[in-house]
């Protein structure tokens, strides 16, 4: 079976004082104020926009299961700013994961990063 693949976006995400204080608590970081840490981008995988093209892919295939990802930073994210993510989201069969790739892009343009994630599609248990 061959690899599927969707590309969705532009969708428009934002780090939130509230979502970037949050992961930062979540994440072990001493101070809850500062700047998104440059994993932030891995919460807009929760956006519904997002997360239901991800079950779709998944539907069928298994649980998606974080099993990696990485950033490259053209410039740091700013809290507060809203950006524009577009996805390829590419579903393999071995094995059997969604790969994600993207890129986040101020509203004028300007690309701020290029995400990876890389999610296992995991059979639950009957």
């Amino acid at each position: 079976m061959a690899a599927a693949s969707l590309r969705f976006g532009p969708i428009l995400v934002t780090a939130s004082p509230e979502a970037v204080r949050q992961f930062r608590r979540e994440t072990g970081w001493e101070a809850a104020e500062g700047p998104p840490p440059t994993s932030f981008p891995a919460v807009w995988l929760r956006e519904p926009a997002i997360r239901t093209k991800i079950r779709h892919m998944a539907e069928g295939f298994g649980v998606p299961v974080h099993e990696a990802q990485h950033f490259v930073y053209a410039q740091p994210l700013q809290t507060g700013q809203t950006y524009a993510l577009t996805l390829e989201a590419t579903r393999e069969v071995d094995p059997p994961r969604l790969s994600i790739a993207g890129e986040i892009h101020e509203p004028e343009g300007a690309l701020v990063a290029e995400v990876f994630s890389v999610l296992r599609l995991v059979q639950a248990p009957a």
